[in-house]
């Protein structure tokens, strides 16, 4: 069978490519949310002032192939998105290592409204932290740069 065989796949307009982000988001941050994180994560975020109450897990790892026991992304409570990598023991209790903790923020784009492909990862991200941590209507949801 040759390509002009195929059936066509409609691609996603933009809406709906970032409606689908924006739910992944939320997905990922509401489960962690929910389930307790790793204790060497758990307590590692609160040593550098991570207030969990207000902050949420937008992707985590655990166990992954040739990578650290533990790596993904957060945003803080003061609105910081930081990149992090720990090596722990195996039940990820005992920190062992910290192989990042990098704060990322100013790589996020946090534009409403780009040509092309619609609201920037950082606008999403930081809309569904607001949801889940209860700050709708706040005087940083028209802001669109980070605190």
């Amino acid at each position: 069978m040759n390509a002009a065989m195929l059936p066509k796949k409609r691609q996603r307009n933009v809406a709906e490519q970032n409606a689908l982000l924006e739910a992944r988001l939320l997905a990922e941050a509401s489960f962690w949310r929910e389930k307790d994180l790793p204790v060497a994560l758990y307590e590692y975020g609160r040593a550098n002032g991570i207030r969990w109450d207000a902050a949420i897990v937008l992707r985590l790892e655990l166990n992954f192939p040739g990578m650290p026991e533990i790596w993904g992304e957060l945003i803080t409570d003061t609105e910081r998105f930081i990149a992090f990598e720990l090596e722990t023991d195996e039940t990820h209790q005992i920190l062992r290592r910290v192989e990042a903790w990098r704060d990322i923020t100013d790589e996020q784009n946090f534009v409403e409204h780009n040509p092309g492909f619609g609201k920037g990862f950082g606008a999403i991200a930081m809309r569904v932290r607001r949801e889940l941590c209860g700050l709708r209507g706040s005087e940083h949801e028209s802001s669109a740069e980070p605190r």
